[in-house]
């Protein structure tokens, strides 16, 4: 299985995994319209190449929305036998728990993780676009600064494999919503010969950090576009697949 690394700070582990193991055998991790069995086993194998278990690993039931929960240890394991027991309804979570796997599951949409330094967090969310025009990662972080105490410049952000500005081809209805976003939104959206547009996912949610004054050099993007990188991740666009890449991050425990 490869994964994808997120090289941040010792403290912290994050990866994405590939579509693809070594023998081009897929490696979904969704239970969304799939081999329910083969789906627990690529998770047991990510797991066990994690050196943990599914116990100390959690994830939600995505369903497009603006709302995030914060999570513990307790919570270890929810939505990893099934999607029955997963969080229901939330499209983001935040923990200040070590050794605690924070999932997120995408196919084209940006998968966002979070790093508060000072105050020992981390958060993994699902921007698709639906999230993006709602500002999920704006609400999440402005609620780890304003609630969690989080100093903005010591907030670390990933935005993950996603699909690119040069594939991500939308029509009226979506920009119409990006246009009623809570900043000038204009430069992330050129509209095509056809009357298509072409918009810019990613960076609409560095927009929204950047308004929060998390440092532009605190944020990563991944150079990778799930549509062209197809042979490293599925793409609901390309391929209309129910198979999911996830991304996931976790705070270590400290060393005494």
């Amino acid at each position: 299985m490869k994964l994808i690394p997120w090289s941040c700070f010792d403290e912290i582990e994050a990866y994405t995994t590939c579509a693809y193991d070594e023998n081009h055998q897929p490696m979904n991790m969704s239970y969304h319209g799939d081999d329910d069995a083969l789906v627990l086993k690529n998770r047991q194998a990510l797991a066990q190449l994690l050196n943990t278990d599914l116990n100390h690993m959690v994830a939600t039931f995505q369903k497009h929305t603006t709302n995030f929960i914060e999570v513990t240890a307790n919570d270890g394991g929810r939505g990893m036998l099934s999607r029955e027991d997963a969080f229901d309804n939330y499209d983001a979570m935040y923990t200040r728990d070590p050794e605690l796997w924070l999932w997120t599951f995408h196919a084209d949409c940006c998968p966002v993780l979070l790093y508060c330094r000072d105050q020992k967090i981390v958060a993994a969310i699902h921007s698709g676009w639906k999230g993006t025009v709602g500002e999920i990662v704006g609400k999440v972080t402005k609620h780890l600064i304003e609630n969690e105490h989080c100093d903005c410049q010591h907030i670390y952000a990933y935005i993950g494999p996603s699909i690119d500005q040069r594939n991500f081809e939308a029509k009226d209805d979506i920009i119409d919503l990006v246009k009623q976003m809570s900043f000038d939104t204009s430069s992330f959206y050129t509209k095509k010969e056809d009357g298509a547009y072409l918009l810019n996912s990613k960076g609409l949610i560095k927009k929204q950090l950047e308004l929060l004054g998390v440092p532009q050099t605190n944020i990563t993007i991944s150079p990778y576009c799930t549509i062209e990188n197809n042979d490293l991740f599925f793409s609901y666009r390309k391929e209309k697949t129910n198979h999911r890449n996830i991304t996931l991050i976790k705070l270590k425990q400290p060393q005494k």
